[in-house]
């Protein structure tokens, strides 16, 4: 039987982390102004925080569905272990009930 490896709480964490990127994706630093940068500074820094609005949203889009998938996988996994384990258990214990080879009666003499 082929073995399947499933690093199932790397990838929890990963779906953790791409959780916590979700929560704090919209935070900003507190006190932050764009005019602390200096002149020739303040536009660009304006024009690229304007500009990363609509990015700021795919990127908490698309880390969402990323999060969905490895909470999704780690949950696929983790079902397909327990049926598993409960498949051995079944056919383990119906092989148990058999008589053990060589155990049965033995004729008189």
């Amino acid at each position: 039987m082929a073995e399947i490896e499933m690093p199932g709480d790397e990838v929890q964490r990963l779906g953790e982390l791409l959780g916590r990127v979700v929560d704090l994706i919209d935070t900003r630093p507190s006190g932050y102004d764009p005019a602390d940068v200096g002149p020739p500074l303040v536009r660009p820094g304006t024009d690229f925080d304007d500009a990363w609005k609509d990015g700021r949203v795919q990127v908490k889009r698309n880390s969402k569905d990323l999060k969905d998938g490895c909470d999704a996988i780690v949950k696929a996994f983790a079902e397909f272990d327990t049926e598993m384990g409960s498949s051995l258990k079944e056919n383990g214990s119906r092989s148990g009930d058999a008589a053990p080879a060589g155990g049965g009666a033995r004729p008189s003499s």
